[in-house]
């Protein structure tokens, strides 16, 4: 008796939330309404890599050729351009760590989720004046002999 009577109280508080309006007035959805939107973010150029790493456990050389670019708020375009300029040979020492510590896994990854994700993480420890909030590889190639 008791579950019947809890399953048809949440149907009606179920069935009542829509016409209260979950709690918004209407001044707060108007107030939501005028809102600026927000602006898209920008992309900004990180740089062009080609390096190579040499292995010398396994004989074997891996060449690096991509390029690197990020999303940034507006808001802080001009200070993370002037942050990258600054770093940036940091910024390319840490980007060649990532790429010679990543695995054949991760390089083959046709998103490239986790190398992204670690550049990201990086370049990301290396700024103060702005964050990136993602980051894009483009020419990626890798070859490995």
């Amino acid at each position: 008796m008791m579950g019947n009577w809890t399953i048809n109280g949440l149907m009606l508080v179920l069935c009542l939330l829509p016409a209260v309006g979950c709690g918004v007035s209407d001044t707060d959805q108007a107030a939501l309404a005028e809102e600026e939107p927000q602006e898209p973010p920008t992309e900004v150029a990180i740089g062009d890599y080609a390096f190579r790493a040499y292995y010398p456990a396994s004989n074997t050389q891996t060449k690096f050729d991509f390029s690197l670019a990020g999303l940034v708020k507006a808001d802080d375009l001009a200070g993370l351009e002037t942050e990258l300029e600054k770093k940036k040979y940091r910024i390319r020492d840490r980007v060649m760590i990532v790429s010679r510590e990543s695995t054949i896994e991760e390089l083959e990854d046709p998103d490239l989720v986790m190398f992204r994700r670690r550049l990201l993480m990086e370049v990301n420890r290396l700024i103060d004046d702005g964050k990136l909030s993602d980051i894009f590889v483009s020419h990626f190639r890798v070859k490995t002999r």
